[in-house]
């Protein structure tokens, strides 16, 4: 049983990030998604940026989407697979509701077929409580 939730979990998510990536040229069309009302802000990089290996991230967060002054990131390409994860870390106390600044590196061999990718910046949920999940995600470009 608890492999068929695995399985149905992991291909329900393939089947996302897949259709996020495929939409990714009509994303123009949209009014753009307007990031002041969410608990994360990313700074860098910018959606369908170009970007090399390491890829700098940074930007701010409230506090309550870090846990013990990190929270984890993946990088996936257009076919599901993570090819890169990290974690980034606070800049300054993380105990508060307020905005907190947050930096890493992800590297990563460009070894897959694809130019397309997507940054999961996931808060970070130690009570594996599925309610509390979120995620935001940023297209990139690998070059």
């Amino acid at each position: 049983m608890k492999r068929i939730i695995i399985i149905s979990t992991t291909a329900i998510i393939a089947i996302i990030l897949i259709a996020l990536v495929f939409d990714w040229g009509r994303r123009e069309a949209l009014a753009p998604v307007v990031q002041n009302d969410l608990p994360i802000q990313v700074t860098i990089p910018k959606d369908n940026q170009e970007v090399k290996s390491p890829i700098k991230i940074s930007g701010k967060a409230k506090g309550s989407w870090f846990f013990e002054g990190s929270f984890p990131i993946n990088l996936v390409d257009s076919n599901g697979k993570i090819i890169a994860s990290g974690v980034a870390t606070s800049a300054e106390s993380w105990m508060n509701e307020d905005f907190v600044n947050f930096s890493t590196e992800l590297s990563f061999e460009k070894s897959t077929g694809t130019k397309r990718a997507l940054l999961v910046l996931m808060k970070d949920n130690p009570s594996d409580q599925p309610e509390l999940d979120m995620s935001i995600f940023i297209p990139v470009i690998l070059k």
